[in-house]
């Protein structure tokens, strides 16, 4: 796995909207708020373009992420925010660049597509992290934005969270790879599908359906996936739906079926995803997993 350089405190941010179009006044705030950390920011051309739900046709968007792929002047590529799109530009982009001067590329959500093809496919580490559509009413002070420049910056996050009484335990060591369940989903069977060999897999989503949940989790296991792993890391399942007819399970009732037959450490609550806080993750970094009465911890 290869990973980008650490950033110091004068690099340049790059942001690009790959996928949903965003407020202007977010990305305003969010340049404010990385310039005033010393930080020089590029926008992309057609960030706050709008085309239906999109920022911006497939070529704009495909034109401003290749553009921030090339330019060996830029250290981070920030996703400006998910919703959907991502994939829909990918086979219009060139990583020969990037692979010259890997730098850091964050989001989370629809930018799992993203990680995806970097863990994948090309080998380089990056970020499930905020994006500025959540800077927005948030200072510096908050834990999940200090914790990402503090990722970025080189410093390695030791998680503790307080145990779940539904978490297994155990402890574990593998390669942190996921992101939002759906993409992952979405992408098996494709070249951008992830292997699960050894690995600590970790999961979040939002507004899905609990039955599709289980769809979801029976397909990992179906396919022989949930098999292969040493653990899993189970972020924030948040707005989940239920049928006029109740399903009957819980989130963490569903994914606990369908990994019954493992022996190893799962662990739910996990502050990341769709909520208020979403503490950064190095996906393609190894991590320990431990889980025991008292608390669980993520440990890069």
């Amino acid at each position: 796995m290869i990973f980008p350089q650490f950033i110091d405190d004068h690099a340049t941010i790059g942001i690009v909207a790959p996928a949903g179009k965003i407020d202007p006044e977010v990305i305003h705030f969010s340049e404010k708020m990385l310039t005033s950390m010393n930080y020089k920011v590029v926008l992309g051309d057609h960030v706050m373009n709008s085309f239906h739900q999109y920022a911006g046709n497939d070529c704009h968007r495909a034109q401003d992420f290749q553009q921030m792929l090339n330019r060996k002047d830029i250290d981070v590529i920030l996703c400006a925010r998910g919703g959907y799109g991502t994939i829909r530009i990918m086979d219009k982009l060139d990583f020969t660049h990037f692979m010259e001067k890997p730098k850091w590329i964050v989001g989370f959500s629809d930018v799992t597509v993203l990680h995806a093809c970097l863990q994948n496919r090309l080998g380089v580490a990056s970020i499930h992290g905020p994006m500025p559509k959540n800077f927005a009413g948030k200072s510096l002070e908050d834990s999940d934005l200090a914790n990402l420049f503090k990722v970025l910056q080189g410093r390695r996050p030791v998680y503790e969270v307080p145990a779940n009484t539904l978490n297994k335990f155990g402890e574990a060591n593998g390669v942190l790879i996921g992101g939002n369940l759906s993409i992952l989903y979405s992408l098996r069977g494709t070249h951008l599908d992830f292997d699960a060999k050894g690995k600590i897999l970790f999961i979040e989503d939002v507004g899905e359906y609990l039955y599709h949940l289980d769809r979801m989790m029976q397909n990992l296991k179906t396919g022989g996936m949930l098999s292969k792993l040493n653990g899993i890391v189970v972020g924030q399942f948040t707005s989940m739906k239920d049928n006029d007819t109740p399903y009957g399970q819980t989130v963490p009732e569903i994914i606990l079926e369908a990994v019954d037959d493992y022996d190893y450490p799962v662990i739910f609550d996990f502050p990341a995803g769709h909520d208020n806080i979403n503490q950064p993750l190095i996906l393609g970094k190894r991590v320990t997993l431990k889980s025991n009465q008292e608390k669980a911890s993520v440990i890069f």
